[in-house]
């Protein structure tokens, strides 16, 4: 069985069916004046929490919006969710991009020297750490190549107040704090056996009680099994890699937009056929911009690839996918690098404008200086003919008196 997600419907629901083979096995939401209520009745709409910040409301349209349809073989998730949120205590996510990049070993000095005890989780890739603030204890985890800052354990205002000064010195291009991007999630921890026997208890979808055995997303909620707490640690890891993935994203595509709306304005002017007061510098700067920004994407990151650890462990590689799905990484990379596409031949257009507005500046020099040539021989001309032959006449005529 494969679910199908199309386009979104006015930004809010998504059309979902599901196939067995041939067989149409869920229905499509139609939304219309007599059956749309009735419909939807039949539905189990999943929606996002709201924000718990002002920061950027935008990250909160990027997950999908999901109907779930209400029939018993599909709903294991849902009730594994309800009984998660019954049993466990629920906490905070959170994950900020403040930089191009962290230089690690400078984290860890950092870190020393406060007092902390970090620990290189996977070499020149992540360190991670424990941390203790405002009554709450949680894994820290910095991914050195993205720039982001995973708090397990604490919200925004706590991460942002606390946490992110202990690492900042050792940015590299850091970001202006306005520019910074954020995500955050809830999850739920299962710390020992007990926590775990609990859940299976309390759970009576005995279908549903295998998915505890690992780490997963359950709905909108993260699932972490720490029973063993090496193995917990890593699924973290994981987790923060797609999470990091979006937020490092998110970055590249406010820089595209700020981007857009800049040259929006000349698009206009070329279009009313006003004159351009562009010059070519402007234009390479502009095409420059976007090219850094196709390399962050493309080249100097790995956000278009997974991971070299994730393809040598199985779990990690599904726990870093289904995140990046999601999230809608991959569309939004395709959405981007249209965009990109089409920004930069809007470019390169205009350079096109300003290279034949160059040349005909340098034809019309040419011909200025062809006509001054010009004056100079016909005045040479009027010297050595003109002149020379009237002064000849005159002496021939004194002569001749």
């Amino acid at each position: 069985m494969r679910l199908f997600t199309g386009l979104p419907i006015r930004g809010s629901l998504r059309f979902t069916r599901y196939f067995s083979g041939a067989r149409l096995c869920g229905k499509s939401v139609i939304n219309t004046k007599n059956e749309g209520q009735s419909r939807l009745d039949d539905l189990n709409v999943r929606t996002m929490k709201s924000p718990r910040s002002s920061q950027n409301l935008s990250k909160n349209l990027r997950r999908a919006f999901v109907p779930h349809f209400n029939l018993t073989r599909y709903n294991f998730r849902d009730d594994l969710e309800s009984v998660l949120l019954k049993c466990l205590k629920v906490k905070s996510c959170t994950t900020v991009t403040t930089a191009e990049s962290y230089d690690l070993s400078k984290c860890i000095a950092l870190l020393h020297s406060q007092g902390f005890q970090p620990v290189s989780l996977i070499p020149d890739e992540i360190i991670t750490f424990r941390h203790h603030c405002n009554g709450s204890t949680g894994d820290i985890m910095i991914l050195g190549q993205s720039g982001s800052i995973i708090c397990w354990g604490f919200d925004e205002a706590t991460v942002n107040q606390n946490i992110l000064k202990l690492v900042e010195d050792a940015r590299t291009n850091p970001l202006n704090p306005d520019e910074f991007e954020s995500e955050d999630m809830d999850y739920v921890e299962l710390e020992n056996k007990l926590q775990l026997e609990s859940v299976q208890l309390e759970s009576a979808n005995h279908a549903a009680v295998k998915y505890l055995e690992t780490s997963l997303l359950v709905g909108d909620l993260i699932l972490i099994n720490s029973t063993d707490p090496g193995a917990g640690l890593l699924h973290k890891a994981a987790f923060s890699s797609g999470f990091s993935r979006s937020t490092k994203l998110a970055v590249l595509e406010n820089a595209m937009e700020r981007h857009i709306v800049e040259t929006r304005i000349i698009t206009e002017k070329v279009s009313k056929g006003v004159r351009l007061n562009l010059k070519r510098g402007d234009a390479l700067k502009s095409i420059g911009r976007l090219f850094l920004i196709r390399g962050k994407l493309n080249l100097y990151s790995e956000l278009i690839e997974t991971p070299d650890l994730y393809w040598s462990e199985p779990q990690l590689e599904k726990i870093f996918k289904e995140t990046s799905k999601y999230l809608d990484i991959g569309p939004r990379i395709n959405i981007l690098n249209s965009k990109l596409d089409y920004s930069t031949e809007e470019t390169r257009a205009l350079m096109g404008v300003l290279s034949e507005k160059n040349s005909t500046v340098l034809e019309l020099i040419i011909i200025y200086l062809i006509a001054f040539e010009l004056c100079f021989e016909l005045y040479h001309f009027y010297e050595r003919y003109w002149l020379d032959s009237k002064s000849q006449l005159d002496q021939k005529k004194e002569h001749e008196t």
